[in-house]
Parts: structure tokens; sequence; C-alpha cells
């Protein structure tokens, strides 16, 4: 029995299981098959609280590596009241993560996800299947979500220069991981806005290589150095170049304001 059966037979075998939907990459029609993909499942069920008394029948889906369930998390004990989840490595390679979801959730989840594929339906919701990227795309850009995004930026780029003066070339990655999390906000919009907003950039930016030009892919790349100071602060400085090249194109379309000064990298280092 191939592994996604074996799941909704245990469905088919609990009545309390009233609604199963499947989300993420297996119902993307934008993803590429492969082997690694997950099964995101949703047993939506009634008596919540008793259904999950008794998870034995998560032993039937095979062979388990390792597992992380909601009450693993450092604070998962606190976000249990209507949803659970168990996230498990079987050793044939099958991920499942499978969460456990009071139905009376069922119609808003199912709104709200546009991945979203009706597995098994003892309600008789009639969830109407159309799965898509669109609760995914990149969100407009805002007046807001830029002045800060501008401002985060700039002010964590001399910590990167400190560290590396310091020699405390960890603490200098460290913030430069931060910053790059404002420049992958920079670039996501970029990428939107040269698709309508009507585009999704990928789990982990995955999409990055197909959506970007090569040169400015190729500078995102040089942000990733390893431990070693000339590659740190050639990082700093490609990622305060891509950043500004793009900032400016995006302030120039929307008529945003900038609200610092210009930047020299020669200054702080």
């Amino acid at each position: 029995m191939a592994f996604l059966e074996k799941v909704l037979d245990i469905a088919i075998k609990k009545d309390s299981v009233r609604l199963v939907v499947m989300n993420g990459s297996r119902v993307n029609p934008n993803v590429i098959p492969d082997k690694y993909q997950d099964f995101d499942i949703v047993f939506y069920v009634n008596r919540y609280k008793e259904f999950l008394k008794d998870n034995s029948y998560l032993n039937t889906l095979g062979e388990v590596l390792v597992k992380q369930y909601s009450s693993d998390q450092r604070d998962g004990s606190l976000n249990i009241e209507d949803s659970f989840i168990y996230m498990i490595q079987f050793k044939d390679g099958n991920r499942l993560d499978l969460t456990i979801r009071d139905i009376k959730y069922a119609v808003t989840d199912f709104n709200e996800n546009s991945l979203s594929k009706v597995l098994l339906d003892r309600e008789g919701l009639n969830l109407i299947d159309n799965p898509n990227e669109s609760s995914y795309y990149v969100k407009p850009i805002t007046k807001e979500d830029f002045n800060f995004c501008i401002n985060e930026f700039y002010w964590v780029c001399p910590y990167i220069a400190k560290g590396v003066k310091r020699g405390q070339l960890f603490y200098a990655i460290k913030h430069l991981d931060i910053i790059r999390h404002e420049l992958e906000a920079m670039i996501d919009w970029w990428i939107g806005d040269n698709h309508n907003f009507k585009i999704s950039v990928g789990k982990g930016k995955s999409r990055y290589k197909d959506l970007l030009p090569e040169e400015i892919y190729n500078k995102y790349i040089l942000t990733y150095p390893n431990i070693n100071e000339k590659n740190i602060i050639n990082a700093l400085i490609v990622s305060i170049n891509l950043f500004d090249y793009l900032a400016h194109e995006l302030r120039t379309k929307y008529n945003l304001k900038w609200y610092c000064q210009e930047f020299c990298v020669n200054k702080i280092l």
C-alpha cells in the first residue's frame, strides 16, 4: 500500500476524522514532483481533545527514523488548544507533517490556504479544489514595511564591520544574516513588482535562481561568505550595493521616501 493510502486508511477507519486535506508542494501545480516532498496532511476532527489521547495509529505508517511533535517544541505546549502536529521522518524516506485540527476551523483554513486539496469529506462541506499559489504571492510593498526594511538594514551594517575589526567573525556573520533577511525582503518586492505581485519566490527563496537576472543572482550568492575576514567584508559591500540598487528602483517607482543618508561602507571599515 502506498504511503498516502496508508494515511487515508487511518482516516477512513476513524469516524472522528471528518475531513482530510492535503496542503503544500504535493498539490502545487508549479512544483516538479520528487521523492523528497513531504506529505502535508490535516485531519479535521470532532472531539479534538479526545482524539489526541491515542496516537497509536501512527505505528501503522512505518519505522520512524526521527520525529517531533508539538509537545516537543519549546513553545509547543502553548499552541495545542485547537491544533496539534505530528512531524515524522520515516526510515523508508517518507516524511509526514500530520496536523490534527478541530473541525470548526476547516472552512476558514481552506479559504486561507490556496494550496489545499480535499481527500476525504464526511461533513459534506463540498469545498472546491483549485490548488494555486495565490496565498503565497509576494505581498505588495507598503511605505511602512519599506521604511522598516531600510532602517533595519542600515542600522545593523556597522555591527558587521565592528565584528570584523574586533576579529569576532562569528559575530559579524550572525549580523550579516540579519541584513540578508532585509535584503531578501527587498529582493522579494523587486520580483513581485516585476510580476504584478502574482508570484511566489518559493520556500526558502528556492526560485531566486529562476526569477532573478543572472547578475543580481550572482551578487546575492556572494552575501553567503565563509568565515574569512576578506570574504565577510566583500559580502557586506555586495549586500549594501545590491540593497541600495533595488531600494532606489522601488523608491522611485512607488514614490517612497528615503530616510537614510548616503551610506559609505568605507567609513565603517
